[in-house]
């Protein structure tokens, strides 16, 4: 997903998405006693899916040119 960008960038937007998924869950961890425990760890799971997304190459899910043959009788 984040492929045409320079590696550089690629690492500052995956560094950036991970630091916000982990500060989201401290603050959910602070804003509700239920999750004050596992807040920051829960940001820091769902941090490491997002990079993992971002990273994962999408294009060889695509289908290349599709072509019909149409059959004469």
């Amino acid at each position: 997903m984040l492929g045409p960008l320079p590696p550089l960038y690629r690492c500052a937007v995956c560094a950036v998405a991970f630091l916000g998924c982990v500060g989201t869950g401290a603050w959910l961890g602070l804003t509700f006693p239920q999750l004050a425990s596992s807040g920051a760890g829960v940001g820091a799971g769902s941090g490491l899916v997002l990079v993992a997304l971002l990273l994962h190459d999408h294009s060889g899910h695509r289908p290349g040119r599709v072509r019909h043959r149409l059959r004469h009788h």
